[in-house]
């Protein structure tokens, strides 16, 4: 977490502007972490959002409120956190997790403000602690408050509805004491509440009925739930109960307690004889069938007869249907045109009358019914009556219409989709296609359906597949379904093209479907192949600075991945192009083609390649003529090697970097290669771009090392031979000082001695570049001193140069080591000179030198501006000088190149610190002793 505990000047960022603008992307990551567990199963996305959105709109209120006054108060209440608490007990959210929810949403907040870099106060921090807090406490108190109503409530009514039940319902502790007692039971052993709680069955039943229930209440905190049928004698007779009994475990491994429901039976034992005949009757009609409607007609269609089916189809009770008109039914069309008394006709005509159509339920709603209506009949075929058996077929009839639409919709996605969709079968038959596939494999529909799809493959998959179908039926091991791979396809014309291919399986009553995509591939893989020859040819290119080692592995790309040969011409000082490079990707064809080399194009002649280069634009030739190689061909000799190379197909491709022509590139292909061409021009302009800027950086840096040598040269001539004259000058200048009559001669003199100090210091400096650029290095030779006292000597011979000028020097430590008194002089003064000329003049400038261990360490300080970041990589390097340095003060660019020359010398480093607010400080990190000399 970026965690800033003070305010910046700046106006930064805030938290509150983060939330506001990542609002939606903070909603979307918590919903992520819901999802992967803290919600209680499927929720859509409405009941999960919840009130989120209006929350962190509160929160960035609250966050602004704290930004704007500092103040970081949170309203004592949230009505958004009540109504998430509550909304949370509804959905089925527990408590912890309602809690985990808010500290998941404080870590997005606090993942993005890490990802946004974003620096908030300890105040934000804090406010969005309270108000999550805060948010927490009101959701949790709601939530608890809502689950306690319900409790509450719940408890009240089932209590009531206890009291309501026409059963008596009871609980027993271990010991078989009453816990509990509703209504039913109490007026069934005629005693109040007060009077069974905590009381057994001895002191309510009769002995012999009271040992009996406690026996069936062992069964029961055995741990078994246990039904029984209870005689129980009461002052009316003798009365049937249906008791269940099942355990009630506490936390303990028995059960702590029972619960039972006794229902009196007495009424239905009396009346099961009665009603077992009758139910035998029926039987055989109702079962095993569900959800259908079974009555009964008489010889008019009346209904004499209603089941529990037919009520819950229909709707009506028997009460309401028995006596009525089987056209009760039918809609008011069918019944003007006369349905239902031709139903019955049929069916006492024919036997049966089987219809499907639009009925209508009790209250005018439609549904779709399948009925049929069986005649009666006795053994002498007199007519008693109809049956009839309806089913509600809505659901169907509904799904057929969705399969309906779907299918249509499906179809059309199909024939929209990109990619070609196809479905087999087991037998590897074609069952359907979709547009693209057509399309792909230049097929109409009715040329692939139920032929073979192996008809769409080339070798060796057309032999493989019928085999790998068998085999997979037998075995299930797969090698394509459910996991894609690449692969071939093959069209009508017999071409044969990459695809991607991924088929899935559907298991069906009829039988197995596979159903294919295929898509097609070729621009892809011709682009991977581009991408890979791009990178290959950007890493050979880069390899070497040689002109003829780039030119050679150019030509090498080209006829191993593009065409057959390749030639190159550069443009030489003269102007004209100059062959420089063959390659045939057959070497038997490496001589004819070598022996074109004489033969560049001329340069502002009319040949094809002249002009490709003039209009700086690359050409593509699908079909080479006999015109055209008349026109590329110098003379007769020349125009019978073109000929003898038989090229069919010609790119020409200029070489261009930074807007200069370098050359030509000429790609020649012997096979006719104009459906590829204008693809492989494309590859071919990406190399050239790539070959011209290799080849313009060969050239470039040919060019900046011959530069360099004749710098270097003409450096180290001119210092060498300048030290003669200029040690006369010293010399005259030294007894005309001594010498002189007057003041201004003084002065003059005084001046010709410094001026030539200052020259043999620039000369100095010079040899010192010109032995460490020859990789040698500066010479070093240390020798025993007291760093602080070398260090303060330089000090002093720079305030004398410098008088007008405050320079604070302080030391410490033991200064006894090893170092080359003369370039250590040289490293102080340097960094001190330095730090004078780029400082404002009332600024000190302060040196330290302190020892440590092993080492000593130099400081020199400057609150001048600070060096510019584009300036600071290239601050040591030899000729760089910072735009405040003077013409006046003699400098070439080489005092800081050459200082880090001396401390490397002494195996020590130097580095620089440069900010607006703390100025430049120069460190230099010396070792007590230098290093042998060679380590």
């Amino acid at each position: 977490m970026n965690f800033d505990p003070h305010t910046s000047e700046s106006s930064p960022i805030t938290l509150a502007d983060l939330l506001e603008t990542r609002h939606e992307d903070i909603i979307h990551r918590w919903m992520e972490h819901l999802r992967e567990g803290l919600a209680p199963g499927p929720r859509s996305q409405a009941e999960l959002e919840d009130h989120i959105g209006e929350y962190l709109w509160e929160m960035t209120r609250v966050l602004r409120q704290h930004t704007t006054s500092g103040e970081s108060s949170v309203p004592e209440w949230l009505p958004v956190a009540r109504e998430h608490g509550g909304q949370r007990l509804r959905i089925g959210f527990d408590v912890q997790a309602l809690v985990r929810e808010y500290h998941v949403l404080r870590e997005c907040i606090l993942d993005l403000v890490k990802e946004a870099r974003v620096r908030v106060t300890l105040g934000e921090v804090r406010a969005l602690s309270a108000f999550i807090t805060t948010s927490i406490a009101e959701g949790v108190a709601e939530y608890l408050r809502q689950r306690d109503a319900v409790q509450r409530l719940g408890e009240e009514r089932l209590r009531a509805l206890l009291d309501q039940a026409p059963a008596a319902i009871f609980a027993k502790d271990a010991e078989g004491r009453y816990l509990y007692s509703n209504r039913y039971q109490q007026q069934l052993v005629g005693r109040p509440l007060e009077e069974i709680l905590g009381r057994d069955d001895s002191a309510l039943f009769p002995k012999a009925l009271a040992d009996s229930l406690r026996a069936n209440d062992a069964w029961v905190f055995a741990g078994h739930t246990c039904t029984f049928e209870e005689e129980v004698e009461l002052a009316s007779g003798p009365r049937t109960y249906l008791s269940v009994k099942f355990p009630l475990h506490g936390g303990e491994d028995r059960p702590s307690a029972l619960g039972g429901i006794s229902t009196d039976i007495t009424a239905r034992k009396q009346s099961e004889r009665a009603l077992r005949e009758r139910e035998e009757r029926f039987r055989q009609l109702v079962e095993g069938v569900k959800d259908y409607a079974i009555f009964m007609l008489d010889t008019e269609g009346r209904i004499i007869s209603w089941n529990a089916g037919a009520e819950r189809i229909k709707g009506y009770t028997a009460q309401e249907v028995l006596g009525q008109h089987l056209s009760l039914f039918y809609t008011p069309e069918d019944v003007a045109a006369g349905l239902p008394g031709e139903c019955i006709q049929t069916a006492a005509t024919q036997g049966y009358c089987r219809t499907e159509g639009v009925r209508v339920r009790k209250g005018g709603q439609r549904f779709w019914a399948e009925a049929i209506i069986t005649a009666l009949r006795d053994e002498a075929g007199m007519l008693h009556g109809f049956s009839k058996v309806t089913r509600d077929i809505s659901e169907r009839k509904r799904n057929e219409q969705t399969l309906r639409e779907t299918t249509q919709r499906l179809q059309a996605i199909l024939d929209t989709a990109v990619d070609g969709i196809i479905t087999i079968d087991e037998q590897g038959l074609i069952q359907s296609v979709n547009l693209a596939t057509t399309h792909l494999f230049g097929y109409a529909p009715e040329e692939l359906i139920g032929q073979n799809v192996s008809l769409l493959m080339p070798e060796p998959y057309r032999s493989e597949h019928d085999g790998y179908m068998k085999h997979y039926l037998l075995t299930g091991e797969r090698k394509v379904i459910g996991i894609g791979r690449e692969a071939e396809g093959r069209r009508k014309d017999g071409s044969i093209f990459p695809l991607e291919l991924t088929v899935s399986e559907t298991l069906l009553p009829q039988g197995r479907l596979f159903t294919g995509r295929v898509r097609d591939i070729t621009a892809r893989k011709r682009a991977e192949q581009t991408q890979a020859f791009f990178l290959e040819a950007g890493t050979l290119l880069s390899q070497s600075l040689d002109v003829t080692t780039t030119l050679k592995k150019l030509a090498s790309l080209a006829v191993r991945h593009l065409c057959d040969y390749c030639t190159v011409d550069l443009l030489g000082e003269d102007g004209q192009l100059h062959r420089l490079e063959v390659a045939a990707r057959n070497p038997a064809m490496e001589e004819p083609l070598y022996r074109t080399r004489p033969y560049p194009p001329m340069v502002g002649s009319n040949s094809p390649m002249a002009r490709a280069l003039a209009n700086n634009e690359a050409l593509a030739v699908p079909t080479v003529t006999a015109a055209w190689l008349d026109a590329a061909a110098r003379n007769a000799e020349h125009r019978a090697l073109l000929e003898a190379l038989d090229p069919k197909s010609v790119a020409l491709v200029p070489l261009v970097a930074r807007g200069r022509k370098l050359g030509l590139i000429n790609l020649i292909w012997t096979r006719p290669h104009a459906n590829e061409l204008a693809a492989d021009l494309e590859v071919a302009k990406g190399l050239a771009d790539r070959a011209a800027m290799a080849i313009d950086n060969a050239r470039l840096y040919q060019e900046a090392q011959e530069a360099i040598r004749v710098r270097e040269d003409v450096v180290a001539i001119v210092s060498h031979d300048l030290r003669n004259p200029l040690n006369a000058i010293a010399l005259s200048a030294t007894l005309l000082e001594r010498e002189a009559v007057s003041e201004r001669a003084s002065r003059a003199a005084y001046r010709i001695t410094a001026a030539a100090e200052r020259a043999s210091g620039m000369i100095r400096d010079l040899l010192d570049f010109t032995q460490a650029r020859a990789g040698g290095g500066i010479p070093i030779h240390p020798q025993p001193l007291d760093f602080h006292e070398q260090v303060r000597r330089a000090v002093e011979e720079v305030r004398l140069a410098w008088p007008g000028r405050h320079i604070d020097l302080q030391a410490s430590g033991d200064g006894q080591g090893e170092g080359d008194e003369g370039r250590l002089a040289q490293v102080v003064t340097n960094l001190v000179g330095n730090a004078l000329q780029h400082s404002p003049p009332g600024t000190p400038v302060r040196v330290s030198t302190r020892s440590m261990d092993s080492s000593f360490l130099l400081e020199v300080h400057n609150e001048g501006p600070a060096i510019s970041a584009e300036l600071l990589p290239t601050l040591f390097e030899p000729y760089h000088r910072g735009p405040e340095a003077g013409a006046g003060r003699g400098s070439l660019g080489l005092g800081l190149y050459i200082t880090q020359q001396i401390v490397l010398g002494h195996g020590g480093t130097l580095d620089v610190r440069s900010t607006p607010m703390d100025g430049t400080t120069f460190t230099v990190r010396l070792p007590r002793r230098p290093p042998p000399k060679g380590s």
